[in-house]
């Protein structure tokens, strides 16, 4: 009888960034917990009040972030919407945020599919992207799903998917795991805090 092998090289790279993934949502939690614990609401209020009290300024810095790249983890935001409630029901404000962060992700992906062949740096040319445009090249669609569940910057991956001519609609499939990891890491981070 033969062993069904169930690890190959895409399993062991989607188990390996969702790992990575965990230590940073856990590292994050772990800075949540002493900043709560080692400060008192006073000297958060006083630190982070003007920035953390204006849902329409932390919803703009959550937009461009998706944007750019995830340059600030989601987590930090699905934290500030757990704490403050001003985006309604927590598990709503998630799907919010979820949605959003979709939506980014098919805007990158629209403008990098406008943009093929027009720039060089989505041909790799470009050092930040160039590592991701090799496993592009090495995994396809399937690195739109490592990258709506894992660390791996997702707006980066989609804009490399329009560039190189994903169909659309693998696309918007694949990157749905995006809405699950919200979910999942929204979850997570309620199961702690309550």
């Amino acid at each position: 009888m033969k062993w069904i092998r169930f690890s190959n090289e895409k399993t062991d790279f989607l188990v390996k960034n969702i790992l990575k993934g965990f230590f940073f949502l856990a590292v994050l939690v772990l800075i949540f917990y002493l900043l709560r614990k080692g400060t008192t609401e006073e000297d958060r209020m006083l630190w982070f009040g003007s920035i953390y009290n204006n849902p329409m300024l932390v919803l703009a810095v959550f937009v461009g972030s998706e944007i750019i790249f995830g340059i600030i983890p989601p987590e930090i935001f699905m934290l500030w919407s757990m704490e403050t409630g001003y985006l309604g029901p927590y598990f709503l404000s998630i799907g919010t945020l979820s949605l959003i962060s979709y939506a980014a992700g098919f805007l990158n992906f629209t403008i990098g599919k406008f943009l093929k062949g027009k720039v060089s740096w989505l041909n790799g040319d470009n050092k930040y992207l160039k590592k991701y445009h090799k496993m592009f090249d090495q995994y396809g669609g399937y690195l739109v799903i490592v990258a709506s569940v894992t660390p791996i910057p997702f707006s980066a991956v989609a804009l490399l998917a329009g560039a190189g001519g994903l169909d659309k609609t693998k696309y918007l499939l694949n990157s749905l795991f995006r809405i699950l990891r919200y979910f999942v890491y929204a979850y997570i981070l309620w199961q702690i805090e309550v």
